[in-house]
């Protein structure tokens, strides 16, 4: 299974998506948790914050071969 870091930019309204990025994938939650958390650490220690407007997160991608 992989899992994916993904951002996600939000429109004016709740529920209007605006674009969708894959920062990276790993092959654990545990990285990928860890990896978010270094994104808003470094985020805050340079006075960068992360726009409301947009999310992250890790989300797990299951894929079958047929």
């Amino acid at each position: 299974m992989v899992w994916l870091l993904m951002v996600v930019y939000l429109g004016g309204d709740p529920v209007s998506v605006v674009d969708v990025k894959i920062v990276d994938s790993f092959h654990s939650e545990q990285r990928c948790v860890e990896r978010l958390q270094s994104i808003y650490k470094q985020a805050k220690k340079e006075g960068l914050p992360i726009p409301k407007s947009s999310n992250l997160g890790c989300t797990l991608f299951k894929r079958r071969i047929m």
